[in-house]
């Protein structure tokens, strides 16, 4: 048996479907066979920042506040920058999964050889960028506030490495939407071993290391994603993940690349959006009393939120490749019903995370930070109050991901500014500072706008606009 044939083996093994089973399977049980690896590495890609928070949040009093805090002022930027690709990836997604669900293979792997080819190009140039700007920008949000030096530290070494991130990025996406969901989580989970590895070695200065501090952190979470992409792209190279690349495909392609961008810009500019509320609403908790307290409650209550989120990042990701191979395979109802029961499934598993979050508040955020009572307080209140949107979010997510699949991003970039911008920063600055319900008002304008934009989500969904695909109806020739 060849090496393609062993791989394949291995795949169906671990419960890989074939393209006919995503295109004919029973629904549900395709969304949890399809979504289980994006589940765990969505928790893989969390645990990045998680490990991160657990070993800062264990330097001494008051170093581990002031790391916390840091990174989670530095994070909201990396995300700003990262936002501006992914809107492309969006459109390859898109690109990728209609085209393979009508069988045009070759326009599939071109499709990922051009999503490569723009992913590596701008890579480079956000990292030069972020580098450069980081600095003067986070001064500017906070007004020179203590945070901002430690955060620099952890943000100039991330963007030296910048574009392992997106190498890696450009690959998930391109496997996700051929119908493989399980080989990125298997190299991810190396990374993370790694990462897991390299932390308290880095940090605390173990062996012939110098203590580093939050500085070790960023050099862990660079080296162990460059270590993943660097595997990944042996892989996707080599032809034996049954999606092809080679240096052919990635020659640059102007019909293509005008399709990226046709595509790619309304969801581009919805992370952006997105991006850029993250980092103005840290610039919020930033103004308020006691704020390196609050921002490390928040960057806590965040990864713990997003450590429950995975089940919905898994079951959205499985959903954008249903309802784009349907789409492509001109199954217009099949595709309908697996948005309306991928929704459903969303709603009520959150609904469950939810429940669990409140009972368990306050360990939660105990188990992360050491002697600050201040900073357990408020985060335990961050997930209290933000279990009250917990299943309107869900919703949301599956919307976006229906939207994603389809490829029509206008109307996923109007629901982002919708529940971002027309809702949360303004509901944030009544409540948080004109109120002064502080570190609470802003952790209710979140779950407020989250219920409203769950709800007009769900009236778009219902409307069908998105039902029409995007890639042509015939093969080019």
């Amino acid at each position: 048996m060849d090496v393609n044939a062993r791989i394949n083996v291995w795949m169906r093994r671990l419960g890989r479907p074939n393209k006919k089973e995503i295109l004919e399977g029973d629904i549900l049980p395709l969304l949890f066979k399809l979504g289980w690896p994006m589940m765990l590495g969505s928790m893989l890609q969390t645990t990045y920042n998680l490990i991160d928070t657990i070993w800062l949040g264990r330097l001494p009093v008051p170093l581990n506040t002031q790391a916390v805090a840091a990174i989670s002022l530095a994070w909201p930027f990396v995300f700003l920058m990262i936002s501006i690709e992914l809107g492309l990836g969006v459109a390859g997604v898109a690109m990728i999964s209609q085209h393979t669900g009508a069988k045009r293979y070759e326009e599939a792997y071109q499709d990922a050889g051009q999503l490569f080819f723009l992913f590596m190009i701008l890579s480079v140039i956000l990292g030069v960028l972020g580098y450069f700007t980081a600095e003067p920008f986070l001064n500017l949000l906070t007004g020179n506030s203590p945070v901002v030096g430690p955060a620099i530290e952890y943000l100039v070494i991330i963007f030296i490495g910048f574009p392992f991130f997106l190498i890696f990025g450009a690959f998930s996406m391109s496997l996700r939407a051929w119908g493989d969901t399980i080989t990125p989580t298997a190299i991810m989970s190396i990374s993370v071993l790694l990462n897991i590895l390299l932390d308290p070695i880095l940090i605390f200065g173990i062996g012939p290391f110098p203590f580093m501090g939050i500085k070790g952190a960023a050099l862990a979470t660079v080296f162990s994603q460059a270590v993943a992409s660097i595997f990944a792209l042996y892989l996707l190279f080599s032809g034996k993940l049954g999606l092809k690349v080679n240096l052919e495909y990635m020659k640059p392609d102007i019909r293509k690349i005008k399709k990226f961008f046709k595509i790619g810009i309304p969801a581009t500019a919805a992370r952006i959006f997105d991006a850029s509320e993250f980092v103005i609403f840290v610039g919020i908790l930033a103004m308020l009393p006691m704020h390196e307290e609050v921002l490390a409650a928040y960057g806590i209550g965040n990864r713990i939120i997003n450590i429950t989120f995975v089940i919905l990042w898994g079951l959205g990701v499985a959903l954008t490749t249903v309802v784009g191979q349907s789409l492509g395979a001109d199954k217009i109802i099949r595709a309908d019903e697996s948005a309306k029961r991928g929704m459903i499934v969303m709603a009520g598993l959150m609904t469950l995370i939810s429940l669990i979050l409140v009972i368990f508040r306050y360990p939660l955020i105990n188990f992360f930070i050491k002697d600050q009572p201040d900073v357990v307080n408020i985060g335990a209140m961050f997930l209290l109050v933000l279990a009250i949107g917990g299943p309107f979010f869900a919703i949301f997510e599956g919307v976006t991901a229906t939207l994603n699949g389809s490829g029509h991003t206008k109307q996923q970039l109007g629901l982002s500014i919708t529940r971002l911008w027309i809702l949360r920063l303004p509901l944030a600055v009544i409540l948080a500072l004109i109120l002064a319900l502080n570190s609470t008002g802003a952790w209710l304008a979140i779950a407020f706008s989250n219920v409203i934009a769950g709800s007009a989500a769900y009236v778009v969904y219902k409307r069908g606009w998105w039902k029409e695909k995007v890639i042509e109806k015939k093969p080019l020739v």
